[in-house]
């Protein structure tokens, strides 16, 4: 018979069995999810950088052919070019005139790019000359060869962007160059007579583009070449400075490229319709550091985009999980060897034992939802016992862009207290430096599940919905506040204590305050952010620009979704979505909805959707007055309302039943 003491050593030997399976269990579970987040955190960021460079480029390509079409430029080119068109002797005799008239054209198309940075202008014609430039010794030369190869389909008449190329003496380029976009200038005919190209400095807004998109502590964003030359700014040009590394994505000491840009000049010269790819098993570097990463070529512009961050910073749970394992082992074992347990420890080391997390005065009860660059957790006050929704910023996500971005939101959003828009309660910075926020916990469905789950909805309730989003939104603009991330995921529909059908407008993170320099500066840094398919036309084009009318062009096409269930523009590509909100009149609802929607309520949507602002309703309190209106003649009654919750909302156990809260 065994005595008390051997009984205890068997139990626990069994107790250590038990732990050290699970511990196995749990670490290579929690290994496989969080590969899992970061290759969707990766792919996430990849594809918002590469939307960001192509709606830059975009609008760099407008900008050069807004100054093209100036009918006087053209006008002037014409004569320049007829006067290099003559005899040796009339050139010659001429060629003072032709000076003075190139440097007119120049410093015409300089005042038009105003705040355009541009390191070279040239003025090129049919034949590849350069007839005038801001390098005289340009001038009467054939254009660079990086700029021929790349004339003829702006000769068919449309413009085109150049990537930068690496400026240097071949062997060892020294700075990333020039980016250029070359536009046809017509005469009044509209044949092409010349071309006009502006070269902008890389290290500037091209490079601006990937410094803001940079994750974490040790992540960035990069452009490179078909050699690997870093075209983007180097986030570790420091270090590559004081090791005497090239910006290129090769080893250290070594001209075998990295892993990653291996694999995207291989895809490059494939005929792989896929050219992007994700890299979980950590790979050395272009400085020996152990990263991960994901990449895409664009066929389009023949450069790749990556971004990459440190195993250790992505990995960081697996590490704490191991020592925390590791000091788990470690104890059960001299506990083996003392001969006892501690009750405290065995408590710990049990289902429920250990104690929760606690952030300010809230303990988080469990995680509720996942975004980009933060979590949201259901939580509870430690003393009132209120449940709340806690927003908390990621650690890999603390830059000090975000956190200004979260300061920002939950300041801003405090400010406003109507029943329509989400409240928050409080905010603060953890004992690991995470910021978070605590705001009104909700039982409800966003407007993207009520049309997803159930369908199009009926222009009563439609109206009675958008209503309640203007009173939201009177209130913001009243206060000088802009939201301008207005979409169904944005919008809820509540079950608030029995009171059904209540709006709340949520996600106040991209709000603008009209007035500040400071907001201003933000807004700008973050002006990659949004959801296209929402933003009106100005927004766009000049996102620091957009006023209360951008809300009222968003509230539209919110209204258009939840009446036809259909996206306001059907198209494929980010490109052609950004093209069809800037130029392409929407349909009317009436065209798309299985409903009868009523002429004013139609009428309403359609002038809410109007590319320019000034036709459009001029403040949300003329489109809440158009809704009273139409709501006097088709009202979304109480007994609707109750008809429609009682049905898809019955209990808490129904399947039917979700709880939501706003996006992280």
């Amino acid at each position: 018979m065994k005595t008390s003491p051997e009984r205890a050593r068997l139990a626990l030997l069994l107790l250590l069995a038990a732990v050290l399976g699970v511990g196995l269990w749990a670490y290579r579970g929690v290994g496989e999810s969080l590969r899992e987040i970061r290759a969707t955190g990766l792919k996430t960021l990849l594809n918002t950088q590469t939307e960001a460079l192509d709606r830059w480029i975009i609008e760099r390509r407008r900008e050069v052919e807004q100054i093209a079409a100036d009918p006087d430029l053209g006008e002037a080119i014409i004569r320049l070019t007829h006067r290099r068109k003559g005899v040796e002797q009339e050139a010659k005799n001429g060629a003072g005139k032709d000076t003075e008239e190139g440097e007119r054209i120049i410093a015409t198309i300089l005042q038009a790019a105003g705040n355009i940075d541009i390191a070279a202008l040239h003025v090129i014609d049919t034949h590849g000359r350069v007839l005038a430039s801001t390098d005289v010794a340009h001038i009467g030369q054939q254009a660079a060869p990086e700029l021929q190869a790349h004339l003829s389909p702006v000769l068919a008449g449309k413009s085109v962007f150049l990537r930068p190329h690496r400026e240097g003496d071949g062997s060892s380029p020294d700075r990333a160059g020039r980016g250029w976009v070359i536009a046809p200038v017509r005469s009044q005919s509209g044949k092409v007579v010349a071309m006009v190209a502006l070269g902008s400095p890389a290290e500037k807004r091209f490079a601006g583009l990937f410094r803001v998109a940079r994750p974490g502590h040790t992540g960035e964003s990069l452009a490179f070449d078909a050699e690997g030359w870093l075209l983007s700014e180097s986030r570790h040009a420091e270090a590559l400075a004081q090791r005497q590394l090239a910006p290129r994505l090769v080893l250290p000491d070594m001209d075998t490229p990295t892993r990653l840009a291996a694999q995207a000049i291989a895809a490059r010269a494939s005929e792989r319709e896929r050219k992007e790819g994700l890299l979980l098993t950590p790979y050395p570097n272009y400085l020996g550091h152990d990263v991960i990463g994901a990449w895409k070529w664009l066929p389009d512009h023949d450069l790749g985009v990556a971004v990459e961050m440190e195993a250790g910073e992505a990995y960081a749970p697996l590490t704490y999980l191991q020592i925390g394992f590791a000091a788990v082992i470690v104890l059960m074992t001299a506990v083996w060897f003392s001969g006892f347990l501690p009750p405290q420890v065995l408590a710990s080391l049990l289902p429920g034992g250990g104690r929760s997390r606690q952030l300010g005065p809230y303990r988080l009860l469990r995680q509720i939802g996942e975004g980009a660059i933060s979590n949201i957790y259901l939580a509870q006050h430690r003393h009132l016992k209120r449940p709340a929704a806690l927003k908390v910023l990621k650690m890999q996500s603390t830059t000090d862009e975000w956190t200004a971005r979260f300061q920002r939101e939950v300041q801003l959003a405090s400010q406003l207290s109507h029943p329509n828009t989400i409240t928050i309660y409080d905010y603060g910075t953890g004992a690991n430096g995470e910021f978070w926020y605590a705001m009104e916990y909700l039982e409800g469905l966003s407007l993207t599940d009520l049309v997803e789950r159930y369908g199009p909805v009926p222009p009563a309730r439609t109206a009675h919905i958008l209503r309640q989003a203007c009173a939201s939104l009177w209130e913001a603009h009243s206060c000088g506040l802009v939201h301008r991330d207005i979409k169904p995921q944005n919008i809820m529909l509540c079950d608030i204590r029995g009171e059904r059908d209540v709006v709340k407008v949520l996600d106040f993170g991209l709000v603008k305050q009209i007035s500040g320099e400071q907001t201003r500066d933000l807004t700008a840094m973050m002006r990659i952010l949004g959801t296209p398919l929402y933003m009106s036309p100005e927004r766009i084009r000049n996102p620091s620009d957009a006023d209360g009318r951008a809300d009222i062009y968003a509230l539209g096409a919110v209204g258009f979704y939840l009446l036809t269930g259909k996206r306001l523009f059907e198209t494929e590509t980010e490109h052609d979505l950004t093209y069809q909100v800037l130029h392409t009149v929407p349909r009317l609802a009436s065209e798309c909805s299985p409903f009868a929607v009523p002429a004013e309520l139609d009428a309403l949507i359609g002038r809410c959707l109007e590319k320019d602002p000034s036709a459009r309703p001029q403040n949300i309190a003329e489109v809440a007055s158009a809704l009273d209106g139409l709501l006097v003649h088709m009202p979304w009654t109480r007994a609707q309302i109750e008809a429609w919750w009682h049905k898809h909302w019955v209990s808490a156990d129904s399947p039917e039943r979700r709880f939501s809260v706003n996006n992280p």
